[in-house]
């Protein structure tokens, strides 16, 4: 008992005086001399300490290893906190050697100089030397006799940040956790667990990377080396944050796993080597059969995506997955690569060559192709939203090519398929796809024509054998044929299709099953025919050109109650500018022809301008109503699909409707607020109610749903009205008018149509209206306005106005007056005359009074000289006041003793 607590105490005593010693100046100077000569680069420690129970420990705080000044000034390796086991033996020998090496949360900067040098290729500490007679060591001569040996270095969460020359990589690798331990006098052993991580960059599942392997401990570039990399659970989104820093949108898993081995050709007795050779890579196979250097990497890499698709699209079980397989040698310093096999693969294509990289310039072999469309189609839905389940593509592509350089170009190249067919969602006919055949024939590439065709049987779309004598012979009809070239020297190429259609909703059908519906907010079913080219030119983009003829088809078009009945149509495309010309199109009530043009913005992120001229026959306010106003039928798109459909429906034309219904869900106010045209447009005659204008012409801009038609000319009743009208139709559509009258004959005024053959004489005057609502009672209900009238050489035949006033009788006969003028103004309905003056010789007759829009009359009128009408004082005398309906008024006599009154007809 008393020698176990002896031992006890001394233990205690051994573990006090030792934790004493090595804080001691001299004792850290002599441990950071070993530390230095161990790590073979200068080493700073803030403080020691150390421990004999359990096991002899030196721990040390705050250490930094510098860097070699050749890499920079910044440090090389840093920890928290380092911990070295030491060895008793070594102590009772007298030499001072360190066992396993812990660092604690440590910081490492790998260096690449301009030479292509790395600053931990001298790091490793060498092993001591051994017999002459010995195995052939690779790496930098032993170091001498005294030195220090690492047997193995440990560390937990640590980072590993690069550099080239003196500029910080983004790059790094965080929780690196694993042990580097030498296994053979100069190999040492790998097994890392890392993160990688990018700055200024949020990453949620960049993976867990695992390194197995040895390399060499001391120069020759590490080598010999050999390894194996798996990176697993990481995302497409952090992949691409990760080398491109930033999100491109694409979602999906990744997994890598890559082994190579560099300097030691064959071994394969271990983890490593067995993985490369079950890999298929030995020197024979990675370097074609050439002997490899020993500074050559035998590699095999093979890298797999799955559930690919778009960030805001549901992940689904058909998203397309994809695999690569690399297998070669490499050699880094000459910058070179040959990999003897390359394998693209997804679960129904493949395509498989060889890489060659000599300097940049990569040389790609595809030695043969096979790609399935159902594959594209699924790389399609995976990132095209819309796109509907039902559509199915069948068709098999073979090709060869090679390609060299960076961008790749493509130096030869051939492709052939013999067909498929395309089953497309809420079409009863199938589609036929043509043979096609094509390839690089000298410096251009050239597809020979495909035919597309609408129902009949596949032999409509003859093979390659058969197909010049056949199918290009035969007129399209339901049907179209596409050709592509492109001159490669140029840089520019095109595709062209010719088609003829009979139902142009079909093709809207197709177009919205692929998620690229063309119609927004309008639908078309008709005929068409044409031919469209698409050209292409770098730097300058796409364009497109043709033209494309529409006959005796609707038009349906969100917000108007009605079908437009299109005679014929073109669309004309010239290069990026559109075209509309219309040759006869029955809508609002009468035939339209003229034109609609596109002016291309010169910013790309602004709408497109539009220019339009359209001529129209005779058109009425009351169809206008009808067609766009408010009495819009509840039902009328459901008509729309009725009769687009053919009236009966099977359960695939009941799957076109729904679609239809949604590219025509689009609002009437939506689709009028992106319009952004100017133009001008006239109709031969223009009636609203009874008011009849001919030869009406206007001229204004129509953008974010405002009107602006700032020269507005017609004739009407024998003269000339010109003005402006001014509307905006959002939030509530309000009107502002302002009209110029010349000429008009009163005889042909429609306000006084049953007496309107008594009067003669010529009317001029201006007027300002407003009003807003929807509808032709609200519109009606809120128009005000005021304005002047002039009035030229009246005469009114019925009545004898100065002796009806003079003798309070009604007197037939006429009166005349030599001129006129007035104000009105109009609120509520009603019609206010304001001191009507009509000048007749020597005696003047002043109007006052209302007139409403239900022909209720109240005019007080007055006879008198001029000189007591212009007095403005009280009249002598009788005044003649006219009451009830225009069509038969009563009519009273009012003077300073009596009053007598009598009902009268109109005259």
């Amino acid at each position: 008992m008393k020698v176990a607590i002896g031992v006890l105490a001394l233990v205690v005593l051994a573990q006090f005086a030792v934790g004493l010693l090595v804080r001691t100046r001299r004792v850290h100077a002599y441990l950071i001399a070993h530390l230095e000569r161990a790590f073979g680069r200068p080493v700073e420690v803030r403080r020691f300490d150390a421990q004999v129970f359990p096991s002899l420990r030196l721990d040390a705080d705050g250490v930094t290893i510098a860097e070699d000044p050749a890499f920079g000034n910044e440090y090389f390796l840093r920890a928290e906190k380092l911990s070295a086991g030491l060895r008793w033996a070594g102590l009772l020998r007298g030499h001072f050697d360190f066992g396993t090496l812990s660092l604690s949360r440590p910081s490492l900067i790998l260096v690449r100089s301009a030479q292509g040098r790395w600053n931990l290729e001298d790091w490793l500490p060498p092993a001591k030397s051994g017999s002459p007679a010995g195995p052939r060591i690779y790496g930098p001569p032993a170091a001498a006799e005294g030195a220090n040996r690492l047997e193995r270095i440990e560390f937990d969460d640590g980072r590993v940040n690069f550099k080239t020359g003196q500029d910080k990589r983004p790059f790094a690798f965080i929780a690196v956790s694993g042990s580097v331990e030498q296994i053979s006098p100069g190999r040492w052993q790998l097994q890392l667990e890392a993160q990688p991580w990018r700055s200024g960059v949020a990453l949620q599942s960049a993976g867990t990377l695992q390194i197995r392997g040895d390399i060499a401990g001391t120069s020759a570039r590490l080598q010999p080396a050999r390894f194996a990399v798996h990176w697993s659970e990481a995302s497409l989104a952090d992949l691409l944050r990760l080398f491109r820093g930033q999100d491109y949108g694409v979602r999906g898993s990744f997994t890598l796993d890559a082994v190579a081995q560099s300097g030691v050709p064959g071994a394969g007795d271990d983890s490593v080597g067995g993985a490369l050779q079950a890999a298929g890579v030995t020197n024979a196979s990675a370097g074609g059969g050439a002997k490899n250097l020993p500074s050559d990497w035998i590699f095999s890499l093979e890298a797999r995506a799955a559930r690919v698709h778009r960030w805001d699209l549901t992940e689904r079980a058909d998203n397309p997955r994809v695999g690569l397989r690399i297998a070669g040698s490499a050699n880094i310093a000459a910058r070179t690569l040959e990999a003897s096999e390359v394998a693209l693969t997804s679960p129904a294509s493949n395509l498989r060559g060889t890489l060659q990289v000599a300097g940049m310039t990569p040389e790609l072999h595809v030695d043969s192709a096979g790609i399935q469309a159902g594959d594209l189609l699924a790389w399609w839905r995976a990132f095209e939203p819309g796109v509907e389940e039902g559509l199915v593509v069948e068709q098999y592509f073979t090709g060869s090519a090679i390609l060299r350089g960076w961008p790749p170009s493509i130096e030869q190249l051939a492709f052939s398929s013999n067909g498929g067919s395309a089953k497309i969602p809420g079409v009863a006919e199938p589609f036929w796809i043509g043979a096609l055949r094509g390839g690089r024939e000298r410096d251009k590439l050239v597809m020979e024509p495909v035919r597309l065709q609408l129902g009949g049987e596949r032999s409509a779309v003859s093979p390659i054998a058969k197909r010049r004598s056949t199918a290009l012979s035969t007129p399209l009809h339901d049907a179209a044929e596409l050709t592509a070239s492109e001159d490669f020297n140029a840089h520019e190429g095109g595709a062209v299709l010719e088609a003829q259609v009979e139902k142009i909703a079909t093709v809207l059908r197709a177009a919205a099953a692929i998620g690229r519906p063309i119609n927004h907010g309008w639908d078309l079913d008709g005929r068409a025919l044409g031919s469209v080219q698409w050209d292409w030119h770098r730097p300058r983009g796409q364009r497109w050109s043709g033209k494309i003829v529409v006959s005796k088809a609707r038009l349906a078009v969100a917000g108007l109650n009605q079908q437009l009945q299109v005679g014929n149509a073109a669309c004309v495309l010239d290069h990026g500018r559109h075209s509309v010309l219309l040759g006869a199109v029955e809508g609002f009530g009468t035939t339209w022809n003229g034109a609609i043009r596109e002016n291309p913005p010169a910013d790309s992120n602004t709408e497109a301008h539009w220019s339009f001229s359209l001529h129209g026959g005779e058109l009425n306010a009351a169809d206008i109503d009808r067609w766009a106003g408010s009495r819009a039928r509840p039902s009328w798109l459901s008509t729309l699909l009725s009769s687009l459909s053919g009236g009966s429906r099977n359960s695939a034309q009941d799957g076109a409707a729904r679609n239809l219904s949604v590219a025509t869900s689009v609002s009437g106010s939506e689709l009028l607020r992106q319009v952004d045209a100017e133009g001008d447009v006239s109709v031969e005659r223009l009636t609203i109610e009874k008011l009849k204008l001919e030869n009406v012409r206007a001229t204004g801009r129509l953008h974010g749903l405002q009107l602006e038609a700032g020269d507005v000319s017609a004739q009407w009743a024998g003269g000339k009205v010109h003005g402006t009208l001014n509307a905006r139709f959002s939030p509530r559509p309000i009107y502002d008018v302002m009209a110029q009258l010349e000429g008009a004959n009163l005889a042909q005024l429609p306000a006084m149509e049953n007496i309107s053959e008594r009067w003669s004489g010529t009317a001029s005057g201006s007027m300002h209206l407003t009003t807003e609502g929807v509808g032709r009672v609200e519109l009606l209900q809120n128009l005000t306005g005021q304005g002047k009238i002039t009035l030229r050489n009246i005469e009114f035949r019925g009545w004898d106005v100065g002796a009806m006033v003079a003798e309070s009788a009604v007197r037939a006969g006429s009166t005349s007056w030599g001129s006129g003028s007035g104000a009105f103004a109009l609120q509520h309905r009603t019609v206010q005359l304001e001191n009507l003056r009509l000048n007749g010789g020597t005696e003047s007759t002043l109007i006052n009074g209302t007139i409403d829009f239900a022909r209720q009359v109240d005019l007080s009128i007055a006879v008198a000289d001029g000189t007591r009408l212009a007095s403005r004082g009280p009249l002598a005398g009788r005044t003649l006041r006219i009451s009830g309906l225009l069509d038969a008024p009563t009519v009273k006599f009012e003077g300073a003793t009596a009053s007598d009154s009598a009902s009268v007809a109109a005259p």
